[in-house]
């Protein structure tokens, strides 16, 4: 009989652009890692998202200046460089494969937080099934998309494996917080309303970032 692999612990993946990081992308991987039994949670800011490459990021720097502020205070979190540090776009097959090469979560069983969104797409990513088997999803549900329509939307387009991926997601809070959203409403000079934590929002007026402090654009001025 084969004896099941050994894990020294759990380890949350999450990666995104975190251009900039908001409240949902730290109280839900926190809520997330709780829920499922996480040792820790590994912040991956990406270099370039492939699905996203029309629009360069805020420079890394930043990124991660950022992501730590939105960090500072929690426990069992860490930010890795491993796709900041490697040139071209972040397809997340790649970063898995570098990853356990690394001493510190060669023994660690892998899971790979995602949104509804991707969760939906999922059999489009770069070589989906060993992204499965190497780091199996977690699916924090976004609006518009609830636990219960992901369910109607898993039996459309999964039909097999439906179930699967309805045990993957989690009830978590519905936020529905996006950077693109906020870099608006700061080039806008607009009220962010607490989207942001203090100490992120302190480094973006610090760095005057996405036009903060700058006028408002004007249209046909």
């Amino acid at each position: 009989m084969k004896t099941p692999e050994a894990h020294s612990e759990t380890v949350l993946l999450f990666g995104g652009t975190f251009d900039p990081p908001h409240r949902a992308h730290t109280t839900l991987p926190l809520a997330a890692a709780e829920s499922i039994g996480a040792d820790r949670v590994v912040f991956i800011p990406a270099n370039v998202n492939p699905q996203k490459t029309e629009t360069p990021p805020t420079p890394v720097a930043h990124r991660i200046g950022m992501l730590e502020a939105a960090l500072k205070g929690t426990t069992n979190t860490t930010i890795s460089r491993i796709e900041v540090d490697h040139p071209g776009p972040s397809w997340t097959i790649d970063t898995l494969r570098r990853l356990v090469r690394e001493p510190a979560f060669r023994d660690a069983r892998l899971r790979l937080l995602i949104g509804a969104d991707q969760a939906l797409n999922f059999t489009t990513w770069k070589e989906w099934q060993q992204v499965e088997q190497m780091a199996e999803p977690v699916v924090m549900p976004r609006p518009p998309h609830s636990r219960n329509a992901l369910s109607a939307e898993y039996q459309r387009l999964h039909p097999d494996r439906a179930g699967l991926w309805l045990a993957r997601t989690l009830e978590l809070p519905m936020l529905d917080d996006r950077s693109t959203d906020i870099r608006t409403l700061i080039a806008e000079g607009r009220s962010l309303n607490s989207l942001l934590a203090p100490e992120v929002e302190d480094y973006v007026r610090e760095h005057r970032l996405y036009g903060w402090g700058d006028p408002p654009a004007r249209i046909n001025a």
